[in-house]
């Protein structure tokens, strides 16, 4: 039980208790208990052990007592019988953008509402309307929401899928490894994509054992489907798997099948019928009995002398026409990231020291990290005022000589693009940094052509180097802010400014659909982490991901130079913007 997963428990137990109209006090405690405990620094679970949780400013007896019950046994009573006394949609509710406890509270105790189907009803009836504090906009976005919610619920993100088709494979090998000869993901996980609808995974093997050994596995909620060859699950966390079993002799094909995308399959299927070939799960045959027999993906697409195409590109965009012109390029690599940008350290709402994340960075073999805290328009997070700036930067000059030679660190922040466009610190300041990630976080409501110009605008600014998460998106949770993406990407391209692949898998924005279009351009990428703590550094790995399904080679991205030539493209950018705006 790490400590972010009981901080999310103690924000529930405020909600709850605030539907239920108990005590303010009581409700603040584990609001405020929730905070205290996601900024913790330490090992949340040695602080237990040492009986250190009471003695933290904000964590009173009880809570430390509850905290400890959910260290030592993975689960808290109190909680459990609190969810039990208010309805199960009520949790539902509190997905919805734009409905809080307090308003979810109105809605229950005033129109009897549930869940979300209660809510929809009450919506189409107008009786919303009649509530105080339920005008029209809001009735509007609650319409909106519960549209979103439809079409977030039965997706996820792809670290949830891709570490829960980890768990499985993992369980598979151990229990039945013998009987396997090859085994992998496919469909949607399998090329990556950002959000995945369920989990599909194919295994070579010669015997039916398989099957049973597989319906053994301790987090089937029930069984969908029982097949010789398909086996369909839905796990407890309501995640849908799909397992496919095929003879030895069939994997390669079957893998490809499954793999996808629909339109890649289609379209390689389509075009080589034409020239004599069928192609299906089972093979691919140039007669109805003569199957070409191939060792792997690689020559698969060989027999139809095409360069193989990595799973990430099998989109059907294009990728089968550079494939027979043998023209996809070496797709960047996880290896190939040589330092980071977007870094948030205690200075705002990180969780870690400076001096920590730097270390971080060093241990994990990076040359280079760029600090991005938050800035003065950014109260929500802290943010420094030029003075506090000051005093970070002159410690960042102080860090930079106790590290010299081991790592570089650059001075940048993350500076809120106001409403008109403008940064929120004057040029005096913004001059003192090696770099400014320029980036929207709020007014996500705007028309679509005032939000243009004013990212537009800021992109302009000389000391904007890179533009931050483009649309503002929270998969799953929040869309995108409107903006015509084509034209911020065209001002970008003329004023030489980085865009932005933010890799928390929450946003992956720039969406990897228009980093081709970027890249035609001349529009470089810088793939970021946006970490917050120590742990923040892993997500590099999605942002890769999704620079590799947008056809993105080394040399297109900011982080994969050394930092000299890093220092030279981010001044050469500066200088370029102050002499076009003179």
């Amino acid at each position: 039980m790490n400590k972010e997963k009981i901080a999310e428990i103690f924000e529930k137990i405020s909600e709850l208790l605030e539907i239920k109209g108990d005590n303010l006090f009581k409700i603040r405690a584990y609001l405020n208990a929730s905070r205290v405990i996601s900024q913790f620094p330490g090992n949340i679970e040695d602080a237990v052990l040492k009986g250190e949780m009471s003695k933290i400013p904000g964590i009173g007896k009880d809570i430390a007592s509850k905290i400890e019950e959910l260290v030592k046994t993975g689960r808290l009573i109190y909680y459990e019988e609190l969810k039990k006394s208010v309805p199960e949609g009520i949790f539902e509710l509190l997905k919805l953008r734009g409905l809080g406890p307090k308003k979810t509270k109105i809605l229950y105790e005033k129109l009897g509402i549930k869940n979300i189907a209660d809510l929809k009803t009450a919506l189409e009836d107008k009786k919303l309307l009649y509530l105080d504090g339920f005008g029209e906009k809001t009735v509007s976005n609650l319409t909106e929401s519960i549209k979103e919610y439809n079409n977030f619920k039965e997706r996820y993100l792809y670290p949830e899928a891709q570490l829960e088709a980890g768990l499985i494979i993992s369980y598979l090998l151990e229990a039945a490894g013998s009987l396997i000869s090859n085994i992998e993901i496919a469909g949607s996980l399998r090329r990556k994509l950002e959000t995945v609808g369920d989990i599909d995974i194919v295994i070579a093997s010669k015997s039916s054992a398989i099957a049973e050994v597989f319906l053994k596995y301790d987090k089937i909620a029930h069984i969908e489907s029982n097949g010789d060859t398909k086996i369909s699950i839905v796990l407890e966390n309501g995640m849908r798997v799909d397992l496919r079993i095929v003879p030895p002799e069939d994997y390669i094909y079957a893998l490809h099948h499954f793999t996808g995308s629909k339109l890649h399959n289609e379209e390689l299927r389509s075009r080589e019928k034409k020239h004599g070939y069928k192609i299906n799960e089972y093979g691919i045959y140039k007669t109805e009995y003569n199957k070409i027999i191939v060792a792997d993906e690689k020559d698969f697409y060989n027999v139809f002398n095409m360069q193989f195409i990595p799973p990430e590109l099998r989109e059907g965009a294009g990728e089968i026409e550079e494939a027979l012109k043998h023209d996809i390029p070496e797709l960047i690599n996880i290896k190939d990231i040589r330092g980071v940008f977007h870094v948030h350290t205690s200075y705002t709402d990180g969780k870690e020291s400076l001096e920590e994340m730097v270390k971080t960075a060093l241990e994990l073999g990076f040359e280079y990290i760029g600090i991005t805290d938050h800035s003065v328009s950014a109260p929500y997070a802290h943010g420094l005022s030029a003075d506090e700036l000051n005093s970070e930067i002159e410690h960042i000059d102080r860090l930079n000589k106790q590290y010299e030679g081991k790592i570089t660190i650059l001075k940048g922040i993350e500076s809120d693009i106001l409403e008109n466009g403008d940064l929120d610190y004057g040029n005096e300041t913004l001059s003192k940094l090696d770099f400014v990630i320029a980036s929207v976080h709020s007014r996500f409501n705007m028309h679509k052509e005032d939000m243009t110009a004013r990212i537009m605008k800021a992109i302009k600014n000389p000391y904007t180097t890179m533009l931050g998460h483009l649309t503002g998106r929270l998969l799953l949770e929040r869309k995108e802010y409107e903006v015509n993406i084509s034209a911020v990407i065209d001002t970008l391209s003329e004023y030489k400014t980085i865009v932005e692949l933010n890799a928390n898998p929450k946003r992956l924005d720039i969406d990897w659909r228009y980093i081709k279009e970027a890249i035609s351009k001349s529009v470089m990428l810088s793939i970021n982490p946006d970490a917050h703590n120590k742990k923040g550094f892993d997500v590099i790995e999605y942002g890769v991901n999704a620079a590799r399904k947008g056809w993105t080679t080394k040399n297109d991205v900011l982080n994969t130079y050394g930092i000299n030539e890093v220092l030279n493209k981010i001044k050469t950018i500066r200088e370029y913007k102050l002499n076009k705006s003179v």
